[in-house]
Order: C-alpha cells, then structure tokens, then sequence
C-alpha cells in the first residue's frame, strides 16, 4: 500500500466520544512513511494537504509474530478513549489526538484492496531538535499520566510531538505498545527531563482521583476492545502505582524511575521498582489467593514502601531549577 490511490470508506468511531477524525471524506493518497517499524502512512487529500495517519492492522510487527491481530490497532484506539473526557467535545487530558478504527481502500489503477487499522488525525510537528526544555512543567506531567497510567512500553522522542510555533505544547503519539502484556519493559524517556522531578499540582492529584478502572475497561468493552485477561490486570496494577505515586506526593520522576528501572543491586534487600514489587509478591503464595481487591491494596502497600525507600536513599534537590520551566 505505498503511494497509491486511496478513499477510507468506512469509520468506526468510539461509540462513547463525541470526537472524530476530521477530513475523512477528502483522503485521497496513502504515502508510506519510511523508517517505522510498522507499516505506517500518511493519508493525503488532492492537494497533498496532511489528513490522518493511517497504521494497517496487516503490517503490525506483532501481529507478524503471531500475536492477536489488531493488537496495537485496538491499543492506539483505547488510549484515545480513555484518555478523553466523558463529555463531547473538548480535549483529552493529555491530548492523545482523535482516533479510530479504519478501513481504508486503495488501488493502483488495476486491482483494489483493503487494510483494517486504525486511523489518526495528523498533528503537525514544530521541530523541537529533542530539547524538552521548550516544553512546559504542565506538558510533562501530563505526559507521564498517560505513560503510567496506560504502561507504555515506547515513550521516546519520535513520538512526541510539538504543536506549538511560539515554545512548545507535547502532543504524544503512537501508543500501540501500551497496555502490556509484561510489566518488565517499560519506557519512559521524560524521567530524564528537568521537569519531571517537580510534584504534580492539585488540578492533577484531583485527576488521578477520579479515574476509575473498571469502568475504563467496561468503555473499552462497549467500544469492541478486548485487552485480554493479563493485560487488564497489570492495566489495575498500572493505576494503583499511579494513585500511590501521585496521591503520596512524588514526583513522576520518582514514579517513572520505580517503573523503568530493571533491577536493584545485590546490597539492597528492599523493593525498589514495580518488578522488585511483583516478584517479592510472587514469592507470598497466599498473597495470590485471596481476592483480586486484595491483591492490588497489597501492590499499593508495597509500591508507597519503595517509593519511601527511594526517596530516603536519593532527595531530589531542585533549588535552581523553577526558573528554568515554565508552569
């Protein structure tokens, strides 16, 4: 499907959002974006004019290695659902841009085919030349919520975008290895940023107060995403690191490094990261057989007690730096 002829015929927009991609009707041309790992393209009208970005279901990376397909398809759509607010219009709290499931039909003047996948609105991208300084403290908290919260497993600077000519305004993109099947590969390329070491406003401690899991996964399920048994509870594991982390003051550098960081040295007895957490807890059998609620108010216990530990070991000291970023 490269460079050719081509009309995106039918939409299925999440039945729950009052958003949709714009411009639709005016796709004329698939252009294939060289240089991803999956096959990506840019979905152009009649005068070259930027309109979606549009990701086949049928050159998925992990679809090509036998895993579920659609996989990442549904992933890109549920972070767009979820991260939206409840009411129409507006504009999702860390502004994943509208998107849907697609099917798109193309031709290259003999024989017409269809992709299923999904369908992104384009956000043009002020080069920002991987300096994060031009974003706000504001961009990067938001950014970490939707990191944490959806356990991104590809948050580098290719999928951040800038949107704003005077400064910068993060705009994140391709979240297809979210809501993992494993919680042992996460990354999060703001825990080095300045700004992450800052503490999240009010305005965010009241967000994270009020999601709510089971109804995310009920939305989802209404909107025909499936995420499958093991990635929905680490999704419930995810949140619960969120509200430990967020509700308990740190910061999402505290949060993003007990998250990413692989292993703790062979001196350190305590739990340090969210795999330290999971395997000490695998090895309490009657950790594992009461009820899930249980569960997961013991993974909030032992998330606080290593975010505790680490904060001991390592104060952040940021006098200096709240001149440098703007709110």
């Amino acid at each position: 499907m490269e460079n050719k002829t081509c009309m995106v015929e039918e939409v299925q927009q999440p039945s729950t959002i009052g958003v949709i991609v714009k411009g639709i009707d005016n796709i004329k041309y698939a252009e294939k974006i060289k240089g991803t790992s999956n096959g990506t393209y840019l979905m152009k009208g009649l005068r070259e004019e930027m309109i979606a970005v549009f990701k086949p279901i049928q050159e998925e990376t992990f679809y090509r290695a036998g895993k579920k397909k659609g996989y990442k398809a549904d992933r890109e759509v549920a972070a767009f659902i979820l991260d939206h607010p409840a009411q129409e219009g507006g504009e999702g709290f860390g502004r994943v841009p509208p998107t849907s499931f697609a099917r798109a039909r193309y031709t290259n003047g003999e024989t017409t085919d269809w992709d299923s996948g999904s369908l992104q609105q384009y956000v043009p991208n002020q080069e920002w030349n991987q300096r994060p300084e031009v974003f706000a403290i504001d961009d990067v908290q938001r950014l970490s919520l939707v990191d944490v919260r959806f356990g991104n497993n590809d948050r580098h600077n290719g999928n951040i975008l800038n949107s704003n000519t005077n400064g910068g305004r993060l705009i994140p993109i391709d979240h297809g290895e979210c809501f993992p099947t494993e919680w042992n590969n996460y990354r999060f390329i703001w825990t080095t940023w300045a700004q992450a070491a800052f503490p999240y406003p009010y305005y965010m401690v009241d967000y994270v107060k009020s999601l709510d899991v089971k109804n995310d996964l009920n939305t989802l399920k209404e909107n025909g995403i499936e995420l499958g048994e093991r990635s929905e509870f680490i999704y419930k594991v995810q949140n619960r690191v969120l509200q430990a982390g967020v509700l308990g003051g740190y910061t999402p550098k505290d949060i993003g490094k007990f998250m990413t960081k692989a292993y703790r040295s062979k001196k350190e007895k305590a739990p340090r990261t969210i795999i330290d957490v999971m395997n000490c807890m695998s090895g309490i059998p009657e950790a594992w057989s009461v009820e899930e609620r249980q569960v997961l108010e013991l993974v909030h216990e032992k998330t606080t007690s290593a975010l505790d530990y680490n904060r001991s070991l390592s104060e952040e000291n940021l006098k200096g730096s709240t001149s440098t970023y703007r709110r």
